[in-house]
């Protein structure tokens, strides 16, 4: 039974071409999935550790044009909406969400499984076919049917953070409380991604700041330029940390509410997977 905040998302956000609920290929979404394999922006992700890189661990179900999964980060459940275009070649699908721009891409049906190419529209232009090359800021994706009785229970993530590599061999990786994550996150951290520097900022008081860096090109010369861009609080639980937008220069992020699962994290780095399933890393400045 779908519970009123799923139910509630399927009928504000959806938004289905017309007539794609009676093309026979609409028809062959619906069901049990599972992610059976993965490669996102060159790296193929084994296939033992899909459940931990993606916020659905990698099983969904289809109903009409609703993507629904119980998020291993938070415990609850999602719900996104897609829509599909089977008049092109290859056959076009968008994936939408209430916070965040729909994902653009091509999908395929392959000897009963589905294959999903997807890319973020803002960092880079609709996949032509099905390849995640690295560079190329796509996720390629295989899935399988599946039953309800063969899914495991999707239980919320326990702390996965681990500390920094062990300084000597044979030293074992140790598990961080809460308490310790949230004193490594305090600090300036910057990320790269297909627009240029983030610069993040997370105060001991629970708040913090992100600066975006622009690369611009002059008539004879590269210039960079630095623009507030967000800022809010934050909280770690379970090693996953929340941030709560209080004000963003983008105004449909204000009041969100980001989850970042950290998988490790030490003085110098930290490596995380971001709220659309997206491996990312981080670089300590202080």
């Amino acid at each position: 039974m779908i519970n009123r905040i799923v139910l509630l998302a399927i009928l504000v956000f959806a938004s289905p071409v017309v007539g794609q609920d009676k093309s026979p290929e609409f028809k062959e979404f619906q069901g049990h999935w599972q992610v059976e394999s993965l490669v996102e922006n060159g790296h193929v992700i084994p296939k033992e550790a899909i459940k931990d890189w993606l916020p659905s661990g990698g099983r969904v179900e289809i109903i009409e044009n609703a993507i629904i999964f119980k998020s291993r980060l938070d415990g609850k459940k999602h719900a996104k909406v897609f829509t599909i275009d089977a008049t092109t070649y290859p056959n076009g699908i968008e994936i939408n969400s209430p916070d965040e721009k729909a994902s653009t891409g091509i999908y395929r049906f392959d000897d009963g499984r589905l294959v999903i190419c997807i890319v973020h529209p803002d960092e880079a232009k609709k996949p032509g076919d099905f390849s995640a090359k690295a560079g190329s800021k796509r996720m390629l994706m295989v899935l399988k049917r599946t039953t309800p009785q063969a899914q495991e229970p999707l239980t919320t993530i326990k702390s996965r953070t681990i500390s920094e590599k062990p300084k000597q061999e044979g030293q074992a990786a140790r598990i961080l409380t809460d308490a310790e994550v949230s004193k490594r996150l305090v600090g300036n951290w910057r990320m790269k991604d297909s627009v240029g520097h983030l610069y993040i900022k997370f105060n001991a008081n629970g708040t913090f700041s992100t600066v975006r860096e622009y690369q611009k090109l002059r008539l004879f010369h590269k210039s960079f330029v630095q623009t507030p861009s967000s800022s809010g609080t934050w909280t770690v639980k379970h090693g996953t940390m929340t941030a709560h937008i209080l004000s963003s220069i983008r105004i449909e992020r204000v009041n969100q509410l980001l989850s970042f699962s950290i998988r490790s994290i030490s003085n110098r780095d930290m490596i995380f997977v971001d709220h659309w399933g997206r491996i990312e890393s981080a670089t300590k400045l202080d």
